[in-house]
C-alpha cells in the first residue's frame, strides 16, 4: 500500500476510471461490442454506483411488508409515535443508545403507524450502502472491486435480514460503510481540512447510531498504520479523540443503562463463528471465496481491497468477543456493520477472473443464501410472530372482554399493534406507557387487579415463552396475576403463534378447551 509522505499530488491523484478498470482487462480504448460498451457505459462516474442501488433498492424492498414485526421492531413502532418531548423522557433512562434514531424517525416519518415505513427507511440505507461499496472501490483503485462489492453485498441474506427491520443496524451499516469511504480519501489527501470533516461528521453520526459500532476505529487504525505516514497517523488520532470527546456524554450515560444488556450471556467461540459463517448463509463457499482471493495475492488480487476488507469483516467482532468476556455485549446485530466488509474481502479477488467467472462466483453465493433469503421474507422471518398473536385478540375479542400481560412486558404486542386492542380493556394497566416515561406502563396492584376482574366475564392472556434469558421473566406481580385466573376461570381456547400464546379465559363452566395456530 501506499505510504503518505508529503502534499505531492501526484502521489494522491485519484486513480483513472479506464474502461478496464470496471471489465475485462485489455478491453481496446474504442469499445467494438456490446460487451465493451457495457464495461465503458458502466465506467462513467456515479453510473455503477446508481445501478448497484438501484438493484439493491429492488432486492430488499421485495416483501419488505411480509415478516411480522419482532419485540424490537414493535417498540420502534411504539417509541417513534411518541412526541419528542416523549421520547426524550423515555430514553433518559431506558434505550438512549437509541434516541437518535428513535428522533430521526420520529422527525421523518411522524410517527407512522406500522413499521413498513420505517423499514422503508432501512432499506434505503442498506441500498445506499451498495452503491457506497462501488464508490471504496473506486477510490482503492479498481471499480470492478467496488462493483462486485456492492453485488455481494445485495447478495448476503443477513443484509436483507437487517435492511427489512425497523431499527438502525441498516443505517449504522450505511454510516460504517460512508465512514470508511472518508477515511481513504482522507488518507489520499489529508492536506483538505474539508475531508477530515466529513470523516469527523461520519464518525459521530455512526456513533449516534450505535455507539458500539465506533469499534470501526479498531479497523480505520489498522488501515492508517498500514498505509499512512507519521503525519496522517497523528492527524487521524487527533480525530478520533475529538470523536470520542464529542460522544463521550453519549458513551457515559448510556453505560448507566446496562441493565438493558444484563441478559447477555458471556459468549462462547461458537457464536462469534455462527455470526461469521451466517453473513451469506452458505458460510464455507464463502469461506473458500475468501481463500482464492488470499492465495491469489501473488497473481494480482487486489490486496487494498483484501486488507481493508477482512479487518473490517473481522475486527471488530473479535475485539466485541473479547470484550464480552469479561462485560458481555457480543450480540450479532450489534456487529451488523462488518458485512459490508466481507463482501470487500471477496469482491478483491476481481482482477484475478474474467467477467463470466466473476459471475458464477456471484450465482454460487445467491443460491447458496436463497433459502435463508425465503426463510427471512416468511411471516416469522424475524423471530417472532406478534402481528399474529394481535390479530388472534383483533379477531375473537368481544365488547367488554378484559386483556392481561404475562409478564407485563408482553404488552408490546398491544403497543405495536393498538388497534387490535381497541375492543378489549386492559384492567391491569394504571398508567400507560407515555404518562409513566416507560416502554410499558405501570400496572394496578393485585387486590385491585381482583377485584376488576370479578366484573369481566371474559379475560384473554397474552403470553408466552421466556426470551432472552432474564430479560422477560416473570416478577411476583406477574404470577399473582397467573393466580388470580385460578379462580372461577376455565382455559376456553389457546392460540400458539412464534414465541407467543393467545389465551382465553371465562367463568362459563363448560370444560372444553379449543387450541389453534401452530407452535413453533
Amino acid at each position: 500500500m501506499t505510504q503518505t509522505t508529503g502534499r505531492d499530488p501526484e502521489r494522491f491523484r485519484l486513480p483513472s476510471l479506464q474502461v478496464e478498470d470496471v471489465g475485462n482487462t485489455g478491453a481496446a480504448a474504442t469499445p467494438a461490442g456490446p460487451a465493451d460498451r457495457l464495461v465503458a457505459f458502466l465506467a462513467r462516474p456515479w453510473v455503477a454506483e446508481i445501478l448497484a442501488t438501484v438493484m439493491a433498492a429492488l432486492v430488499f424492498s421485495w416483501q419488505v411488508n411480509r415478516p411480522s414485526p419482532w419485540w424490537d421492531e414493535a417498540i420502534t413502532r411504539d417509541v417513534t409515535a411518541r412526541t419528542s418531548s416523549e421520547i426524550i423522557d423515555l430514553t433518559s433512562h431506558v434505550d438512549l443508545v437509541h434516541a437518535s434514531y428513535y428522533l430521526l424517525i420520529h422527525a421523518l416519518l411522524g410517527g407512522s403507524a406500522s413499521v413498513t415505513p420505517i423499514r422503508l427507511l432501512s432499506v434505503l440505507a442498506a441500498a445506499l450502502t451498495a452503491g457506497t461499496l462501488v464508490r471504496l472501490g473506486r477510490e482503492l483503485g479498481s471499480g470492478r472491486v467496488g462493483l462486485l462489492a456492492g453485488v455481494l453485498w445485495t447478495a448476503a441474506p443477513l443484509a436483507t435480514r437487517y435492511a427489512q427491520e425497523a431499527r438502525p443496524y441498516a443505517m449504522v451499516a450505511l454510516m460504517a460503510t460512508v465512514a470508511t469511504l472518508a477515511l481513504v480519501r482522507v488518507c489520499r489527501r489529508p492536506w483538505l481540512p474539508l475531508r477530515w470533516m466529513i470523516y469527523l461528521g461520519a464518525l459521530v453520526i455512526l456513533g449516534l447510531l450505535n455507539v458500539i459500532a465506533l469499534l470501526i476505529l479498531v479497523v480505520h487504525l489498522s488501515y492508517v498504520l498500514a498505509t499512512s505516514s507519521l503525519v496522517v497517523r497523528r492527524r487521524w488520532y487527533l480525530a478520533a479523540g475529538i470523536t470520542l470527546a464529542a460522544l463521550s456524554p453519549l458513551l457515559i450515560y448510556s453505560s448507566r443503562q446496562s441493565a438493558q444488556v444484563a441478559w447477555l450471556p458471556r459468549p462462547d467461540l461458537h457464536q462469534l463463528t455462527a455470526f461469521l459463517l451466517a453473513e451469506y448463509a452458505g458460510g464455507f463457499a464463502v469461506l473458500a471465496v475468501l481463500l482464492i482471493a488470499i492465495v491469489g495475492l501473488s497473481r494480482g488480487t487486489h490486496s487494498p481491497s483484501l486488507g481493508l476488507g477482512l479487518s473490517w469483516a473481522l475486527l471488530p467482532p473479535v475485539t466485541l468477543w473479547l470484550i464480552s468476556q469479561a462485560h458481555p455485549l457480543f450480540e450479532s446485530r450489534y456487529v451488523f456493520f462488518t458485512v459490508p466488509g466481507t463482501a470487500l474481502a471477496m469482491a478483491s479477488l476481481a482482477p484475478l477472473f474474467r467477467a463470466r467467472w466473476l459471475t458464477a462466483v456471484v450465482l454460487v453465493v445467491a443460491v447458496s443464501g436463497l433459502s435463508m433469503q425465503q426463510e427471512y421474507r416468511g411471516t416469522s422471518g424475524h423471530g417472532e410472530d406478534i402481528r399474529a398473536a394481535a390479530a388472534a385478540i383483533a379477531e375473537r375479542a368481544q365488547p367488554g372482554d378484559a386483556v392481561l400481560f404475562l409478564p407485563a412486558s408482553r404488552r408490546v404486542v398491544e403497543r405495536g399493534y393498538p388497534d387490535a386492542f381497541r375492543g378489549v380493556d386492559d384492567v391491569a394497566l394504571d398508567r400507560s406507557a407515555e404518562q409513566s416515561a416507560t416502554l410499558w406502563g405501570t400496572e394496578i396492584p393485585a387486590d385491585q387487579l381482583a377485584a376488576a376482574l370479578r366484573k369481566r366475564n371474559r379475560v384473554w392472556v397474552v403470553t408466552g415463552a421466556e426470551r432472552f434469558g432474564e430479560k422477560d421473566s416473570a416478577d411476583d406481580a406477574d404470577r399473582e396475576k397467573e393466580r388470580l385466573l385460578y379462580n372461577g376461570y376455565r382455559l376456553a381456547g389457546v392460540t400458539f403463534t412464534t414465541m407467543y400464546e393467545v389465551r382465553l379465559y371465562v367463568h362459563d363452566p363448560l370444560p372444553s378447551v379449543v387450541a389453534s395456530g401452530t407452535s413453533s
